[in-house]
């Protein structure tokens, strides 16, 4: 059963990077990059909790079941992204390098050059996806508590957060400010050391709800809950004051970027009820519709750069030059939008639903609580 609060995140996040990739510059285009951000706190809470749903139904974890029901999820669209690239390209007359072409298929494309410009976010996932397993098994097999042994999870936490911290300082520091160019800063911004606090701190939280749940509690009071949104939004309001290439965005803004939408997160899972009313229905309709984006959230990010690159030139050379939507950001957040929703619908969900036969899932990783 899918949460429909977390759904309206997935939309938030990928609207937000859309918007970074829109040819308009206004503070939400400048701000649009950290919808990333808000993307990895949420995938470490939600496969965090996948893997503790499965522990608590089967006491153990398996790696193997795992990869694969992820692997089923993400690489046929993002393969096919790639399939795509090449006649695209050759009709574009800009064929990449076949070394470009490689660390894509290898998800080592955050390091490597590779075809796409947002798809090195998807590697740092890839990556976390390996990890993040074998580190719970790790601490399954150490803990002598059986109904809890992700305990360790509160120490590692700060030791993570603080080695990408040191991570991107070291990156940000090696450097005078004349030589700073994006190669040398892009460091900070896509390498998996340097990044994978955000997704641990969404691990954090996952543990907490699931295993810890008192320690959310503090979300419940909606006193609390005022104050939370207030450092959620300070936290958060540091990308639009800071530009993403300066200093300090790029190593400890990416810090107060994942504690303020993890802080967002939370207020969405705890918050209820605020709104009554012709206010709540209205909000509540509006909710419904950023759901069902959120729905196909990974095929419409996988997709959107190719369609804002692609299609307006497709439209152009059939329009015979009577039409030019290369600059029509309506266009774009349309077009973007209604493709990814039809490849997920076509390629993706049918995926899923023979792997859910194949490879059923465990309970509810979001409802099933202590």
């Amino acid at each position: 059963m899918r949460n429909k609060r977390l759904d309206v995140l997935r939309c938030v996040a990928v609207l937000l990077v859309l918007a970074r990739h829109a040819s308009a510059h206004t503070f939400i285009n400048e701000a649009g990059w950290t919808g990333v951000d808000l993307f990895f706190v949420l995938s470490g809470f939600l496969i965090s909790g996948l893997l503790f749903a499965e522990y608590k139904k089967r006491g153990a974890i398996d790696f193997k079941r795992f990869f694969i029901r992820r692997g089923l999820k993400i690489y046929p669209m993002f393969y096919l992204l790639l399939l795509v690239t090449i006649p695209a390209q050759l009709g574009l007359h800009q064929l990449g390098s076949g070394w470009r072409y490689l660390a894509e298929f290898c998800y080592v494309q955050n390091y490597f050059p590779g075809l796409w410009p947002h798809s090195w976010s998807l590697a740092v996932e890839e990556h976390f996806y390996i990890l993040l397993p074998l580190f719970l098994m790790l601490l399954i097999r150490v803990s002598g508590d059986r109904a809890n042994p992700f305990r360790g999870i509160v120490i590692v936490f700060p030791v993570v957060a603080v080695a990408c911290l040191l991570f991107r300082l070291r990156t940000m520091t090696s450097v005078p400010p004349a030589d700073l160019t994006w190669s040398i800063s892009g460091k900070a911004l896509t390498f998996t050391h340097e990044r994978m606090d955000s997704l641990f701190f969404g691990v954090l939280l996952g543990y907490f709800y699931h295993f810890v749940p008192a320690r959310l509690r503090v979300f419940d009071s909606r006193r609390n809950a005022a104050l939370f949104a207030v450092l959620a939004a300070a936290c958060v309001s540091s990308a639009i004051i800071f530009p993403q290439t300066s200093r300090f965005m790029l190593t400890i803004g990416f810090t107060l970027l994942y504690l303020g939408y993890g802080m967002i997160l939370m207020l969405s899972m705890h918050v209820k009820g605020i709104l009554t009313g012709a206010v709540g229905w209205l909000v509540e309709k509006i909710g419904s519709a950023f759901a069902y984006v959120g729905m196909y959230s990974y095929s419409i990010y996988i997709w959107h750069v190719a369609i804002g690159a692609w299609l307006p030139g497709m439209i152009r050379r059939a329009a015979g030059d009577r039409i030019d939507l290369r600059h029509n950001d309506l266009f774009y957040y349309v077009a973007s939008l209604a493709f990814g929703v039809f490849m997920s619908r076509l390629i993706e969900y049918p995926i899923l639903h023979v792997r859910d036969r194949i490879f059923p899932s465990g309970p509810d990783p979001v409802s099933a609580k202590p």
